[in-house]
């Protein structure tokens, strides 16, 4: 993924047994991306291993992934000019698909709802404006 900071949701225990967080619905590791470039944040499906879990090496090029290429998961507005800091997280809304935070440049917190092939929406602001915010090195 080109100049890129990855974006990964992890596991998480519900009702006794281990869910994957992966948009695809496939129990598989899946990344997300986004690019100073174009300013999209894109995804890249991961491909089972031979002995079971995710072959890693689709994180270091697209063609190695389940697709062979990267697909838009959202389309303008995430550069870093827009978004400071930005972290996937297993489902926090209870759809079954992980979701986004962001701390935004001007301050603000967001949540963006995952979405199955694409992420709409300008999300949720969950905290005003706050310039400390702005000085954050992570969330979570």
């Amino acid at each position: 993924m080109p100049a890129a900071r990855r974006v990964a949701g992890g596991p998480r225990q519900r009702g006794g047994r281990q869910e994957r967080a992966a948009v695809t619905g496939r129990r598989r590791a899946a990344a997300h991306a986004r690019t100073d470039v174009s300013g999209r944040l894109l995804f890249r499906k991961g491909i089972k291993a031979a002995g079971g879990g995710t072959d890693l090496t689709f994180l270091a090029s697209a063609a190695n992934s389940a697709d062979g290429a990267d697909t838009v998961y959202g389309s303008s507005g995430w550069g870093s000019s827009n978004i400071y800091l930005l972290i996937g997280t297993p489902d926090a809304n209870r759809d079954a698909i992980p979701d986004i935070w962001t701390a935004r440049t001007d301050g603000t917190v967001r949540f963006y709802a995952g979405g199955r092939t694409v992420l709409s929406g300008a999300g949720t602001e969950i905290i005003g404006a706050a310039s400390y915010w702005k000085t954050r090195v992570a969330i979570g």
